[in-house]
């Protein structure tokens, strides 16, 4: 049975979709079958980063009830990595009903190892609803206060619906000189801190390829982060919140 787990946080641009590709990769080379799901409906691009575009069928057709689900999902290039990616178009977006998303989800449940969901930013109504239709989540930050407050409070809202909070990655470190350093991150953040990511270009690089960093450049320092990011949620997940916490 698979491990849904949803990607998130509480602003954009904190590189939730890189995180969400990036580790599809990586548990996909560790023999895991992975599928990424692209659960923002208004800024939908996870497809594009795993190098998989022009397709014809979407999220957005299943849940405006105008398509199968099967017929959403596509292999991507990479071993054991499977994309269900998000239209682009506003027309798709208006006719997408974001409150069937978790029973989409949780409909394949016995198809996959791991299902990850790449959330949006915030906590309204579309950002809910592809946050609980996982059943643990991963908190990604950026190494600035405004962003860890932020992160901390969805993390407090989905622990409080039932979510395990696997823990937190503090994404695009080593930016500026005034980041918040590790230790300092964790005292805020209050859960388990289970990856540091360096900022990188081979990351940047590697996601305008549509190529994720841990097969465009595997020995950058980027790419080893995220492998052992891989690893320390293959050994978490399925751990229920109350064995947790």
């Amino acid at each position: 049975m698979a491990r849904i787990i949803s990607i998130v946080s509480g602003k954009g641009g904190t590189g939730k979709t890189t995180v969400t590709a990036n580790l599809s990769v990586a548990l996909g080379e560790m023999g895991k079958k992975v599928l990424a799901v692209d659960g923002d409906l208004t800024m939908a691009n996870l497809s594009l980063v795993l190098g998989v575009d022009d397709v014809d069928v979407t999220l957005h057709d299943v849940l405006a009830g105008e398509a199968k689900l099967q017929d959403a999902i596509y292999m991507t290039q990479f071993d054991n990595v499977y994309v269900l990616p998000g239209a682009v178009d506003w027309e798709h977006v208006m006719k997408a009903d974001p409150r069937k998303l978790p029973e989409v989800i949780k409909s394949l449940k016995g198809d996959y190892d791991f299902i990850l969901i790449d959330c949006p930013a915030g906590l309204q109504l579309d950002a809910m609803s592809a946050m609980l239709s996982g059943e643990e989540a991963l908190l990604v930050t950026n190494p600035e206060i405004s962003c860890l407050t932020d992160t901390m409070k969805v993390g407090i809202v989905l622990r409080k619906a039932g979510l395990a909070i696997l823990g937190f990655i503090l994404n695009r470190y080593g930016r500026t000189e005034n980041d918040i350093p590790p230790d300092a991150a964790q005292d805020v953040m209050d859960v388990p801190l289970l990856a540091v990511i360096p900022e990188d270009p081979a990351i940047r690089e590697g996601t305008l390829e549509g190529i994720p960093a841990v097969k465009y450049k595997p020995e950058s320092e980027g790419a080893k982060a995220f492998v052992k990011l891989a690893q320390e949620v293959e050994k978490l997940a399925g751990i229920k919140a109350k064995v947790m916490y």
